[in-house]
Formats: C-alpha cells, sequence, structure tokens
C-alpha cells in the first residue's frame, strides 16, 4: 500500500514539473531554440575543411626532438611553407602515433582536397631544411659514410683473400684448406647488401608515407557545438521556468 502511494506521489510531482514546463513553454522553447538555432545557422556559414593526414619515418632521429625541433605551425610559418595556398590551409599538426619510435604523424585541415598533395611535399621540404635538422642529418650521413668506407675495405679485402685462395686451389698449391671459399662468397653478398642499405639510409633520412585525405569536409566539431549548445539551452531553459515559477511561489506566499 504505502509503494502504491509513492508511486502516485512520484506521478503527481512529475505532472507538477510538466505543468511548469507548458505554463511557461514560451520561455522555455525561447531560451532552448534560440540558442540552438543560432548555433545551426552558424555552423552552416562556416567554412568546412578537408582534413589529410601522412605518416613521416624518421629511422635516424628521435622522435620527440623531431616533433620539438617542427614546433608549433603558427600563422606565419604557414606562410613561409605553404607559400600561396597558405590562406587555404586551417590547422597542421604534428604528433606522436602511441607505441611509435620512428614515426610522426602530419595533419593538415584545407578549405579544398586538391591542395593536401602539394601541401604534404611542402611540409616535408620544410622539415629537411630545418637548420638543427639538417646538422643532424649531416652526422648522421657522416657516420654512415664511415661505415660505407670501412665495409667496402673489408669487402675489398674478403675478395682478395678469396681470389687468392682460389688461386691456389686452381694451382693445387694448398692440398686440405679449413676455409670454404662458399662462405667468403657468401660473405661478399653479405657486406655488399649491408653497403646498400646504408647508402640508401643515407639518402632517405625522412620518408614521407602515403597521404589519406578525407572525401567530404570534416564536421565532427561543428556537430560537437551543436550537440553541446542544445544540451546548455535545454538545461538553462529548464532553470529559468523553474526559477521563475520559485519566484511566483514566494510571492504568493508574501501576499497571504
Amino acid at each position: 500500500m504505502e509503494q502504491q502511494n509513492n508511486e502516485i506521489n512520484d506521478e503527481i510531482n512529475l505532472y507538477d514539473y510538466w505543468k511548469v514546463l507548458v505554463k511557461r513553454k514560451n520561455v522555455f522553447l525561447s531560451i532552448f531554440l534560440v540558442p540552438l538555432g543560432i548555433a545551426i545557422i552558424i555552423s552552416l556559414i562556416l567554412p568546412r575543411y578537408y582534413r589529410g593526414e601522412s605518416e613521416i619515418t624518421i629511422p635516424a632521429i628521435a622522435v620527440p626532438n623531431m616533433v620539438n625541433l617542427i614546433g608549433n605551425i603558427d600563422e606565419a610559418k604557414k606562410v613561409k611553407i605553404f607559400a600561396n595556398n597558405s590562406g587555404a590551409i586551417k590547422n597542421v599538426l604534428v604528433s606522436i602515433p602511441k607505441k611509435s619510435t620512428d614515426k610522426i604523424i602530419i595533419t593538415i585541415d584545407a578549405k579544398t582536397a586538391d591542395i593536401l598533395p602539394q601541401a604534404f611535399k611542402d611540409i616535408f621540404g620544410y622539415i629537411n631544411n630545418i637548420p638543427e635538422i639538417k646538422d643532424e642529418i649531416g652526422k648522421i650521413q657522416e657516420q654512415n659514410d664511415f661505415k660505407i668506407k670501412k665495409l667496402i675495405e673489408v669487402k675489398k679485402a674478403n675478395l682478395v683473400f678469396l681470389n687468392d685462395l682460389l688461386d691456389m686451389i686452381k694451382k693445387r698449391q694448398l692440398m686440405a684448406i679449413s676455409i670454404n671459399p662458399a662462405d667468403l662468397v657468401k660473405r661478399d653478398s653479405e657486406l655488399s647488401l649491408e653497403i646498400k642499405n646504408l647508402q640508401l639510409a643515407e639518402v632517405k633520412a625522412f620518408i614521407l608515407g602515403p597521404s589519406s585525405i578525407t572525401k567530404q569536409p570534416t564536421d565532427a566539431k561543428i556537430k560537437q557545438i551543436i550537440i553541446i549548445t542544445g544540451l546548455l539551452s535545454l538545461m538553462a531553459g529548464i532553470f529559468v521556468v523553474f526559477f521563475l515559477n520559485y519566484i511566483d511561489l514566494m510571492k504568493a506566499r508574501e501576499n497571504k
């Protein structure tokens, strides 16, 4: 019986709240719909942007150092990097993928999708020409040059030894040997491959990956603004309605 009474009281209270809202529906709808309508209109007027992302692999330099050296791409940097297209570029973000030690992500928002491929080339060229990064690359290339030089010397010595060994075998000057010529040939191939890899690493200090571009302008932030505005105006409308009702109740008690 008590439970039924509680349910009836809850229904009455909810109905009372509903009556308050209906009584002041014009106030409630004005506070709720006007800001929401303004937010929707502004969102339709504001330009939308296409978003592109590309990966840059940097096997030679520490990723955090790279991000710090690039820094924030502000308006002045955008003009310097993108030249005539700088006005069409809204944002440029440099970030580090989770659990990555040799990659950074470049994200660019632009008014049109067709300028994004060139924009990625422009910022890639800019990164390669940052003085501190050029110095780091120069040091790495010097180290690679030294390694290549030493490997070439070892390769030459290995080939000389192999030729001498084959010549001695051909002349039957060695009756028994503990070194297999095939091992020397294999070693020569391994050294050639190692030298080739170092030469490629020297040329490609950074590797620009393929870019992914959204087919439609990004509107996630616009939707977020509309939703937040709707929720805030809804709560504001409810608050104002019940606040006005509270004032009326206080006035009625004073009159009594």
